[in-house]
């Protein structure tokens, strides 16, 4: 009885240690017993808002891994390995034709040891154009792939995780404005000087434009201009147009004239919808002057030359009067 445990213990002995020189020496891919599977989590910060062409945006992200399967507790606390560092590279995936976007410190390293803790080095920057529609909420897709690492009789295998950064794309109040007959008009007295002027939006968004008179020479100058234009959202188009006229009349007077006098128009864009406490939603104010000059002899209001022949006809009937009276 005693000789044959010695057998079996002899035997398990030489097992254990059959087993042990082969797992040393036998090729890698012989010698991963137990896989252990990484499972990486990723968080960004969140409420982070751009608006286009306007700089950059730095997202801070935070990468963690947690090890699952048989032997995962002793990989990470007593293994060989457990002081070794894991490897995971990021990469933006997918993302929005008007986005570019980047990941700073791609490269993450963390220790087995340190499973759970959080890596804060990394991070992904972008920049949106103005083909970005306002208040819509933007999304980068980053991948996470893990190296494998191996031991004696552990392997920690390689996966990969995606996850999604978001982000909320704000107002960009930008309108350009034209005045392709220039600034400038000779008119006669009785005419009116007509400036047509192209308003173009390139906002990322529905804009309201406010137009106003802040300069005119008197009362007696006749202004005309609508007060305000809405265009439409252009974040799918070149640039949304409208076109509004500018209508000057000089005052009636009867005489010879040549005045020039100036006249300014300012236009402040703002998003089309409520902007009370949000003055980043009010772009900035554009005044453009405008010059008339009137040439020419008017006639007046009308009544001047009835007037004057009546003064005349009295002047005659006078003279003729007089002569008469003195013969």
């Amino acid at each position: 009885m005693t000789k044959d445990f010695r057998r079996v213990k002899t035997g398990i002995i030489m097992a254990i240690f059959l087993v042990s020189i082969f797992a040393v020496f036998a090729p890698t891919s012989s010698a991963k017993i137990w896989k252990v599977t990484p499972i990486i989590t990723i968080t960004a910060e969140r409420d982070q808002n751009i608006i286009p062409r306007s700089g950059v945006l730095e997202i801070n992200i935070s990468v963690s891994f947690t090890l699952s399967g048989l032997g995962a507790d002793y990989v990470q606390s007593g293994s060989l390995i457990a002081n070794s560092g894991l490897s995971i590279q990021l990469e933006v995936e997918e993302q929005y034709d008007w986005i570019d976007a980047s990941i700073n410190n791609a490269n993450v390293e963390i220790k087995i040891s340190d499973v759970g803790k959080p890596w804060t080095e990394s991070s992904v920057t972008l920049t949106v154009t103005e083909k970005a529609p306002a208040f819509t909420q933007g999304k980068v897709k980053i991948i996470a792939t893990s190296q494998s690492l191996s031991s004696v009789l552990f392997e920690i295998e390689k996966v990969e995780k995606t996850s999604e950064v978001s982000f909320e794309v704000g107002y960009w109040p930008v309108v350009t404005y034209e005045v392709p007959e220039g600034n400038f008009k000779e008119i006669g007295p009785l005419d009116t000087a007509d400036f047509p002027i192209i308003l173009t939006n390139l906002a990322n968004g529905p804009t309201y434009i406010g137009i106003e008179v802040v300069k005119m020479p008197g009362d007696d100058w006749s202004v005309s201009v609508p007060s305000s234009v809405t265009l439409s959202d252009s974040s799918n188009e070149e640039g949304v147009d409208s076109v509004v006229h500018l209508s000057i009349k000089p005052p009636i007077s009867f005489g010879f004239h040549n005045e020039r006098e100036s006249f300014q128009i300012r236009f402040t864009p703002q998003f089309y919808g409520s902007t009370q406490g949000r003055p980043e939603l009010i772009g900035q104010s554009e005044t453009i002057q405008f010059n008339v000059q009137t040439v020419g002899m008017s006639p007046g209001a009308g009544f001047e030359i009835p007037l004057i022949i009546t003064i005349l006809v009295i002047l005659f009937v006078g003279i003729y009067l007089y002569r008469k009276k003195k013969k």
